[in-house]
C-alpha cells in the first residue's frame, strides 16, 4: 500500500533515491567501515577487523531483510544492522560499531545526505538562475505597468521584474555555498559526547572518519548532531521556496484575465485547464509551486522542537525528522525545477503589458510631479496639483492631460513636455543599468561557484 504523494505524485527519482530505505543502508554500512579503517588506523582494533568488516560491506552480504528480521527481536534498528553487520563479518565482528553510539552513524549518515542533497541543490539553482537571466537579457527594454497595493503605480520593465527575482536567486546559491559548511557535520564521540570509549585518540579517530567520508565534524557534540544546523539547512530552503511562491504568485496575477501580459505553457493540443470548463488555461504549474512551498515552510516547525532535548539527548527528534528531513529536500528539488520550467516557457505578451500602460495615463503622475519641481514649482504644490487633476479624472472619466491643462500646468511647463513627461517609455529610470548590473553580477557569481564546487 502506498500512502506518501511522494512515492506516486511528486519528486525525481534521482533525489529520491538519496533518502530511500537501501540508500540510507549504504550510508550507515559506508560509516561503519570508515569508523574500523580509523580505529584500526590508531591500533584500537586489529587491521584484520577492518578488512573483514569492509569486505562484508563491499561484498553486500548485509541484507535489508535480515536487519529487519533482527529489529522485529530487538525493537532497535540501529543494533539490528549492528548485529547483521556482525554476523558477516568473521573474526571483524567482534569489533564492528566498537567505541561508539547509534547516532554517532545516525546523525553522520543524515550529514551525507545532506552532502549529497546539496549537489543537486546546487545545480537546481544555477539552473533557474540561467532561466532567469535569458528573460532578463530578452527584456530589458519590454515596458509595463508596475503595481503597488494591486494598484498601477509607475511604469518599469519586465527585465527589471526578472532581474529583481535574479538578484534574489543569486543571494540563495550564495547561502547555500556558505551554509553547507556549517549545515554538513557528522560526528564519532559516542554516548554522551565525549569519545571515552575511543581513548586519547577519540578525537583523531573522529576526524579521520570525517576525512574518509568527505565532510567536516562537529566541534561540540552531545550524542547528537546540534540541531541548529539542521535547522540552518532548513531556514535556506524556506527562504528559497519563499522566493519560488513569491515568483509564482506574481506569474498568477499577470496571468489573470483581466491583466493578460504573460502566461504559463499550455498545450493547446492536449492540455487540459478545468473538467467542467473546457475553455479554462489555468496557471496550474504555479499554483503547484505556490502549495508546496508552504508545505515545505511548515516542516521547520518540527525541527525548532527538535532541537530541544533533555539533557546530552532523548528520541524526541527522531521519528519526525525521518519525515522533515526528506520532505522537504525532496520537494524543494522537484519545485525549483518545475520553476525553472515555467520560467523557460513563459509567455510573455508585450503587446498587451504596452496596452495596459498605455491606457492609463494617470501613472505618470510621478513623472508629471518631479517634471513641474524641477521647474521651478514647490514639491507639495506640484503633489496637490496632480493629485487633485487626478482625483477628478477618476471623477469624471475626462482626458488625464486635459483635466492637467485645465488646471493650469502649462504655465510651467510647455504642450510638447507635457507629452513627453506623459510617455511612459521616456520614464523607466536606470531599470537598463540595474538589469545589466545584475546580469553582470550573476555571471561572475556563477564563475565564483563553479570554483568553489
Amino acid at each position: 500500500m502506498v500512502v506518501s504523494p511522494l512515492e506516486y505524485r511528486y519528486g525525481r527519482p534521482e533525489v529520491k533515491a538519496i533518502f530511500d530505505e537501501d540508500s540510507r543502508l549504504k550510508y550507515l554500512l559506508k560509516i561503519e567501515v570508515a569508523l574500523a579503517q580509523a580505529e584500526s588506523e590508531q591500533n584500537l582494533i586489529p587491521l584484520e577487523a577492518f578488512l573483514n568488516i569492509k569486505e562484508a560491506v563491499d561484498s553486500g552480504k548485509v541484507k535489508q531483510a535480515r536487519i529487519k528480521e533482527i529489529e522485529e527481536e530487538t525493537r532497535h534498528d540501529m543494533m539490528a544492522l549492528i548485529r547483521a553487520l556482525t554476523e558477516v563479518s568473521g573474526e571483524g565482528g567482534k569489533y564492528v560499531h566498537f567505541g561508539v553510539t547509534s547516532n554517532d552513524i545516525l546523525d553522520t549518515a543524515t550529514a551525507l545526505q545532506l552532502r549529497d542533497f546539496t549537489r543537486f541543490l546546487i545545480e537546481d539553482i544555477i539552473e533557474l538562475q540561467g532561466e532567469l537571466l535569458k528573460k532578463v537579457e530578452e527584456n530589458i527594454h519590454t515596458i509595463m505597468l508596475g503595481r503597488t497595493h494591486g494598484q498601477h503605480a509607475s511604469p518599469i520593465t519586465f527585465g527589471l521584474k526578472m532581474a529583481v527575482y535574479l538578484a534574489e536567486v543569486n543571494r540563495h546559491l550564495q547561502r547555500v555555498m556558505q551554509g553547507r559548511e556549517r549545515y554538513i557535520a557528522g560526528k564519532i564521540l559516542g554516548p554522551v559526547g565525549t569519545g571515552a570509549s575511543l581513548g586519547d585518540a577519540a578525537l583523531e579517530i573522529q576526524d579521520r572518519v570525517m576525512e574518509i567520508l568527505g565532510i567536516k565534524a562537529e566541534t561540540g557534540a552531545t550524542q547528537v548532531v546540534n540541531r541548529d544546523r539542521i535547522i540552518e539547512f532548513l531556514s535556506i530552503i524556506n527562504n528559497i521556496v519563499t522566493t519560488l511562491e513569491k515568483i509564482a504568485t506574481e506569474i498568477r496575477n499577470l496571468q489573470r484575465t483581466e491583466i493578460d501580459e504573460v502566461s504559463e505553457y499550455f498545450d493547446m493540443e492536449k492540455q487540459v485547464g478545468s473538467s467542467s470548463m473546457p475553455n479554462k488555461v489555468n496557471p496550474v504549474n504555479s499554483e503547484n509551486i505556490v502549495s508546496l512551498s508552504r508545505f515545505i515552510r511548515s516542516l521547520i516547525i518540527s525541527e525548532y522542537e527538535a532541537a530541544v532535548t533533555w539533557h546530552e539527548r532523548d528520541l524526541t527528534n527522531s521519528a519526525s525528522e525521518r519525515f522533515v528531513i526528506p520532505y522537504a529536500s525532496i520537494l524543494t528539488d522537484y519545485i525549483l525545477k518545475r520553476m525553472s520550467k515555467v520560467i523557460s516557457t513563459l509567455v510573455i505578451k508585450k503587446e498587451k503589458m504596452l496596452e495596459n500602460l498605455t491606457s492609463d495615463p494617470l501613472v505618470m503622475g510621478e513623472n508629471i510631479v518631479s517634471t513641474l519641481t524641477e521647474n521651478g514649482v514647490p514639491r507639495q504644490d506640484a503633489h496637490e496639483m496632480v493629485r487633485t487633476s487626478a482625483m477628478e479624472a477618476y471623477k469624471t472619466g475626462k482626458s488625464f492631460e486635459e483635466i492637467l491643462i485645465s488646471n493650469g500646468i502649462l504655465r510651467y511647463i510647455s504642450e510638447d513636455k507635457l507629452k513627453h513627461t506623459l510617455d511612459p517609455r521616456a520614464f523607466t529610470g536606470q531599470s537598463e543599468k540595474i538589469c545589466l548590473n545584475i546580469i553582470q553580477s550573476s555571471k561572475l557569481l556563477l564563475q565564483e561557484v563553479y570554483r568553489g564546487i
